[in-house]
Order: C-alpha cells, then sequence, then structure tokens
C-alpha cells in the first residue's frame, strides 16, 4: 500500500523522472504548499520506497505516534529526510545510523536506528516562512523564497 498522493509521484519514478522540490509527507492533513504532498496515517505500514533519492519532510504533531513511520521512510534512503513539528514550528533532520554494537558485523546484519540534529532558530524561522534552501554549483547552501 502506498500513501495517498503517492501514486503520481511512483507513476513518475517509474519513468525516470523525479520531483524538482522537496516531497511533503503530511500527517497532519491539507499543508497548503505547492510542493508534492502526500498523505499518511501513523497507524498504516506503507511502501516507502518510491522516496529513495528524494527529498523529503514529514510534518508531524508530538501527539502522533510518529517515529514508527520515520524510521520506514528512512530505511528507504531518501536524499535528504527532514521532519517538520507543525503545531510548534521546529524541525530537525533525521539520519539513519547503526546500533554501536553492529559496527563489527556486516552490514546485512545491521539494526538501524534515527538520530536526529534538530534545526537552529534561524532554520526553523526559514522553513515556517517558507524559504527553502538551494545549492550553487560548489556545493554551499543558500536560501531563497518559496
Amino acid at each position: 500500500m502506498i500513501a495517498t498522493n503517492a501514486e503520481p509521484i511512483l507513476k513518475a519514478r517509474l519513468k525516470g523522472m523525479r520531483p524538482e522540490h522537496m516531497v511533503a509527507i503530511s500527517m497532519v492533513g491539507p499543508l497548503g504548499l505547492d510542493n508534492p504532498t502526500v498523505f499518511a496515517k501513523p497507524e498504516v505500514k506503507y511502501d516507502w520506497r518510491w522516496v529513495r533519492g528524494l527529498d523529503v519532510c514529514l510534518y508531524l504533531e508530538d501527539s502522533q505516534d510518529w517515529p514508527g513511520i520515520a524510521k520506514d521512510i528512512a530505511l528507504q534512503h531518501p536524499q535528504h529526510f527532514s521532519l517538520w513539528n507543525h503545531a510548534e514550528a521546529w524541525g530537525a533532520t533525521i539520519y539513519l545510523i547503526p546500533q554501536p554494537s553492529d559496527l563489527g558485523k556486516p552490514v546485512r546484519y545491521w539494526k538501524w536506528e534515527l538520530d536526529f540534529t534538530p534545526w537552529l532558530d534561524f532554520q526553523n524561522k526559514d522553513f515556517a516562512e517558507c524559504r527553502r534552501y538551494e545549492r550553487n554549483e560548489w556545493g554551499f547552501p543558500y536560501a531563497v523564497d518559496c
């Protein structure tokens, strides 16, 4: 099962295309964004393989059981994965890391866990004001208005 609104993205991916901008995965309902938006429920198990290599952001609220869905998405290796607490206006970058006890084992035996880097105040403000980051030809990020 794929999340609501993910089918057009999946069909485009099968043709070798990808969304130009970040894909919003909303657990809070409509967001009013121009970005492709997919709707998910935390209690449903989805197939997230279509997110591989994409820039995605999971929109959530603290009251929701979101860690399971976040780990399922992270296991598919999106290019960049963030979360945004919609009610409290703060974000974080999500990383998939091995458990320390797995480091001496072959990768296929690793048990992955999530790690988070909270955004700085200016990053939260930029995101809330609909500023996004792009990279120049040397890879340096800069903020632009949406």
